[in-house]
């Protein structure tokens, strides 16, 4: 089968790819905040609403020309500050709609819809952004290779280097194209939420006689962060030895927002044998991380010369994220993303991974960001239970997950802490779950909930008619 893209692209991709393994640290970083400066200048000349809120503040565009001043000046934005009170238009680049493409809405969990608007340039730089990861991770230039991609909500994946199948959360369709088209290509990469592409894994077994250790695939999951457990669990269906292996298959994760770009952040081999390492030890997630809850964020590596992130309040606060490329229409400084996070330099990682005895250099040389979730969870009056502390529990031993949907709800009743836990359709629960599950979780969480069942399906009394199109609420 020949190549999707043209050797110019394939081209363009490889060199990308060896400046970024060659590249000095510091100066991708100097880069990133150069440009950073520079797309402050254009974004308030070219953006109604944002050259009005500067003006407002008396900010003048060149008097922010360190990233000092970027970050004690400029205003913080957020979606109630900008698509719950300005037009469309007055977002966007020259105040106008003229050659978009493509609008993407925001799942409207926090209330408020936003919206990712493209133009044709735009997609275009998202899909070389996109096919680079792709390249890097998988070497699609050198494989041809089946991308499905199970996202929900009409989230598209915009690339030219792959065989693109695009099935929303229809689990039929998936097991269709795997049996037709899985044998006609190298690899498989299935892209999805991680519950779904948990049933996709186990039903398509299960029901479908898809013999998953036979086939080169690959996952990537979106919409939230995984478990460590959660990857150990999926590899395990897949036949996956050895995660560390430097061909073998990956289980990762990415992450983005619909109204910056749907690839902000993603894992690669490295970061994720480093979020294993940590998951097993204490000291080193400790020194890597901070204060310890037991339980990993996830860990990313990020691009400079595509977006500024930061942390407000301190070291690990709420992220920010600024886009600098000229090419987005809705282009947005120093916006709150909504979850917790933490960005760590290239060198600062090396070195706490060489004082706790691990030798491992990352092969790119970009910065990482930690992501912690949006930081929620079911106070008590003994102290938080975290929703990620439930999914490592849930997932630490086969014989549970393999029952579960990976839903979940933590509530308070009459002052004591209830977990309710949704059972697959017709599964009943495993051979002593709830003593097993709370054994698990006090590696994870200080505090208990009182009362943990496992229910039927059907009677599961939570989110049971979004079909998987919306995020799930733990709490």
């Amino acid at each position: 089968m020949q190549p999707f893209s043209s050797a110019e692209e394939r081209q363009e991709r490889q060199e990308l790819i060896r400046l970024l393994r060659e590249t000095p640290p510091e100066l991708i970083r100097a880069m990133g905040e150069q440009q950073t400066l520079e797309a402050v200048k254009w974004i308030a000349g070219s953006v109604p609403f944002y050259g009005r809120l500067l003006a407002e503040q008396g900010i003048q565009p060149e008097e922010i020309d360190s990233i000092a001043a970027f970050r004690s000046r400029l205003p913080i934005l957020d979606k109630h500050n900008t698509f719950a009170r300005h037009t469309i238009q007055e977002l966007s680049a020259g105040g106008h709609l003229d050659n978009i493409r493509t609008v993407l809405t925001s799942s409207g969990h926090s209330g408020v819809f936003s919206f990712g608007v493209n133009t044709r340039e735009n997609l275009l730089r998202s899909a070389r952004s996109i096919d680079t990861g792709l390249q890097y991770l998988f070497g699609v230039d050198d494989h041809p290779t089946l991308l499905i991609n199970c996202l929900p909500m009409g989230v598209k994946v915009n690339t030219n280097a792959t065989f693109l199948a695009e099935t929303s959360v229809r689990d039929d369709m998936v097991f269709a194209l795997v049996n037709k088209f899985g044998p006609e290509f190298e690899e498989i990469i299935i892209i999805g939420e991680g519950s779904f592409i948990k049933k996709i894994i186990e039903d398509g077994q299960e029901q479908h006689g898809i013999d998953w250790p036979q086939l080169r695939v690959h996952i990537i999951t979106g919409e939230e962060g995984i478990a460590e457990n959660y990857r150990t669990y999926l590899g395990g269906l897949l036949g996956v030895t050895d995660f560390d292996a430097p061909n073998g298959k990956i289980i990762g994760s990415s992450m983005g927002v619909a109204e910056l770009d749907l690839n902000l952040f993603h894992e690669t081999r490295e970061t994720i044998r480093i979020r294993r390492l940590a998951h097993r030890d204490a000291d080193l997630r400790k020194a890597l991380f901070g204060e310890d809850h037991g339980f990993c964020p996830m860990f990313f590596v990020y691009y400079p010369h595509r977006c500024y992130v930061e942390t407000l309040d301190g070291e690990i606060g709420e992220l920010v994220i600024s886009m600098l490329s000229p090419e987005m229409k809705i282009p947005l400084l120093r916006y709150r993303a909504g979850d917790i996070g933490k960005v760590f330099e290239y060198r600062e990682v090396v070195a706490t991974l060489a004082a706790q005895g691990v030798d491992l250099q990352p092969d790119l040389k970009l910065p990482f960001v930690g992501v912690y979730g949006r930081g929620k969870m079911l106070p008590t009056s003994d102290g938080p239970i975290y929703p990620e502390a439930v999914k490592e529990a849930l997932y630490a031993h086969a014989d549970i997950a393999a029952t579960i949907t990976g839903n979940f709800r933590l509530r308070m009743e009459q002052g004591s802490a209830v977990l309710d836990i949704q059972l697959r359709e017709g599964r009943r629960s495993a051979p002593r779950a709830v003593e097993r599950f709370l054994a698990a979780l006090a590696d994870y969480s200080r505090v208990m909930p009182q009362q943990v069942a496992f229910g039927d399906y059907l009677s599961f009394p939570y989110n049971m008619s979004v079909d998987w199109e919306r995020k799930f609420a733990y709490l």
